[in-house]
């Protein structure tokens, strides 16, 4: 990848592009000639070196420069010597000044490529801290504070989800097949989600999902989602398992503490898994006095 900050051109452009343009300058001057017209042109040229090398590319470009102009001026001199020394003077300032501002661009490029590094790395820490290590997902960490930063209004809809029989996997397939299964599940979760939609690794073997839709609306999508994350077995490498999962879902206002959702969230959940699990549990509204509603799953 390359940086913003410095982009390597070689020798194309600070060195050999300068240097064609003496040669064409001096060419030109000659069949010009008898009288010098160009070489005061040369000057400009180290300055085109500095915008693109670095300071001995720069130096190289406005010492050839200097020597094909003195050089010039024996071959093909108009008799003004004093005309000759000011324009070779003019060169030598202008090479000193080109050769101090690529350094000084140098300087403010390095400055600016560790800048980038630090970002970049920071970054990759904040990353590293809020993702799970094994499924890729956020981790309880990750998703509190997406929570915390998400731009909420009305109701959304926030749903526990926990593996069913996932001590059965571990105990009968091993623990790698356990972190395969997870893999599993995470991965088909993030697919059947939309863009929008929240998911993150509580714990364990239990996910956290928070849907800006009411429950009305985000049922359809946790008994779609389930309907699709369940249609397969995980093949591992120990073997393939059936995958069964159990959701719980509550009603989430703006308004509303994160950790009392939560709360009726699990209690769904509870009552899914009391029910022999592998369902969607959407908890009735709070302060309803109804009780959770079971929806239909295959």
């Amino acid at each position: 990848m390359v940086s913003r900050a410095r982009v390597d051109h070689g020798w194309l452009l600070p060195v050999v592009l300068p240097l064609l343009l003496v040669v064409l300058i001096l060419v030109a001057d000659a069949l010009e000639g008898p009288k010098t017209a160009y070489v005061g042109v040369l000057t400009a040229l180290p300055m085109l070196a500095a915008v693109f090398g670095t300071p001995r590319q720069v130096a190289l470009v406005g010492a050839l420069t200097w020597l094909a102009a003195l050089g010039f001026g024996y071959l093909a001199s108009d008799g003004n010597v004093t005309a000759q020394r000011v324009r070779l003077g003019f060169i030598a300032v202008s090479a000193v000044i080109a050769v101090l501002a690529a350094a000084h661009r140098s300087r403010q490029e390095a400055l600016l490529l560790e800048a980038e590094r630090e970002h970049a790395l920071v970054e990759q820490a904040q990353r590293e801290a809020s993702t799970d290590v094994l499924t890729g997902l956020l981790n309880r960490r990750g998703i509190t504070a997406a929570l915390e930063g998400a731009q909420r209004s009305g109701t959304w809809t926030l749903a526990t989800l926990d593996c069913d029989e996932f001590k059965a996997v571990n105990d009968a397939l091993g623990h790698l097949a356990g972190d395969e299964y997870l893999e599993a599940l995470a991965l088909r979760l993030t697919r059947a989600l939309g863009p929008r939609d929240l998911v993150g690794r509580w714990g364990g073997d239990e996910l956290l999902l928070a849907l800006p839709l009411p429950p009305e609306e985000a049922e359809q999508v946790l008994r779609r989602v389930h309907e699709q994350v369940v249609r397969e077995p995980v093949s591992t490498q120990a073997g393939t398992t059936a995958l069964r999962i159990t959701v719980g879902a509550a009603a989430w206002s703006c308004d509303e503490p994160f950790e009392r959702a939560l709360r009726r969230a699990d209690e769904a959940l509870y009552d899914g898994k009391a029910a022999g699990g592998a369902c969607v549990v959407m908890q009735s509204p709070a302060g309803s006095g109804g009780g959770p509603v079971r929806a239909a799953t295959p």
